[in-house]
Formats: C-alpha cells, structure tokens, sequence
C-alpha cells in the first residue's frame, strides 16, 4: 500500500515533534552512593539526596540541585532574613512613633519630670508619715514610762504594735518609689541614647 503526502504528512509532524522534544530535554546530572557521576533524564533519589545539576541541550547548567539538607537550610536563611528586615520595619515604626512622642530633647525631659512625680511625691508623703509616726511613738513611750514594773496595758502595746507596723510600710514603699525612680530614669536615658540620632538626623535633614 502506497503512502499519499496527505497520509505521511502526520507522521512526519509527530517525528519532529519527537526529535524536537529530545532535543531540548534536560539532563540531571548527580552523583550516587560511591560518588560516581550518574545522567538521567528526570529527578532521582540521588540528586536529592547528594545534590547535583541540571544541564541543558546546549550544555550549560540550568540550576544547581539542592540536596534535602540544603534545602533545608536554605529555608532557614530565608526564615532569618525574613526575620530580620520584619524586626526592621517594628524598629522603624518604633522609631517614627518615639519622634513623634518625644520630638526633641526638651519633650523628653519634660516627660521624665511628669513620671518622676509620682513616686516623689509618695515618698515626701511617706516621710510625712513617718515623722507623725515618730512624734506618736515618743509619746507613746512617755506613756510606758508610768508602768516600769508591771506589764503595759493592751491598748498601750496595742498601739505600739501598730506604730512599728506603720512605721515599717512606710519605710518599704519609700524604697519601693526609689526603686521606681531608679526604673524611670534609666528608661529614659536609654530612650534618650536611642533617640539622639534620630533627633540628628531631623535636624540635619535627609
């Protein structure tokens, strides 16, 4: 039976179809258990797992093939560096938010004197307290003074009892507002650290 053009004219297509396909096929080039270079035409095992290339029709390298272990910390170091310019953005906004809040020197210490009077002005009002607590604790030992053999009366250690109690929260909140001052002034300095070349940078323009 004889071919016609029009019945070899498909065939012919689907042959060069083929040989263009071969043609232009990729070769993955990887290295096997021993570390002998092995060729295949698609992904193996071996390239995942020791790595290799891909080469081209033309012979050059398409890509490097990451074994799994690389693969691995390559997503880490993406993961990193993502990290890293995310915390970058908070610090700017951070930065954009404090200039903002505190536009010059002179906001800043304003701000730090407001904080501050709080606690100074608890503890002025402790050191009230305890100055009252002393006058009454004198008195109250005047008042022992009639009894020097005998025990003193409930309401007299009654008393006593609660002045030393007194006494002692007053002292405690006066070193817990020092403790709170210390708090807001070392705040503020590194505020202040942190905020002088921001400050510069405005003054001196972009």
């Amino acid at each position: 039976m004889k071919l016609t053009v029009c019945r070899l004219r498909p065939v012919l297509l689907g042959l060069l179809l083929c040989l263009a396909q071969g043609a232009h096929a990729d070769i993955y080039l990887c290295r096997d258990a021993n570390g002998t270079l092995v060729s295949s035409d698609r992904m193996t095992n071996d390239c995942l797992t020791y790595g290799g290339k891909v080469i081209g029709s033309d012979g050059t390298v398409r890509r490097r093939i990451l074994t799994i272990k690389e693969q691995a910390a390559q997503a880490q170091a993406q993961e990193a560096a993502q990290n890293l310019a995310r915390q970058q953005r908070d610090r700017q906004r951070e930065d954009r938010a404090l200039l903002l809040r505190y536009p010059n020197e002179t906001a800043l210490e304003a701000s730090r004197i407001n904080d501050l009077n709080r606690p100074q002005t608890m503890i002025q009002d402790a050191r009230k307290q305890l100055e009252m607590l002393g006058r009454q604790l004198k008195q109250l030992h005047i008042d022992a003074q009639f009894y020097p053999q005998g025990p003193l009366p409930l309401e007299l250690r009654t008393k006593l009892d609660e002045n030393k109690v007194l006494t002692q929260q007053e002292n405690d909140l006066i070193v817990g507002q020092n403790a709170e001052i210390t708090r807001i002034n070392r705040e503020y300095e590194t505020l202040r650290i942190r905020l002088k070349p921001l400050w510069a940078r405005t003054t001196t323009g972009p």
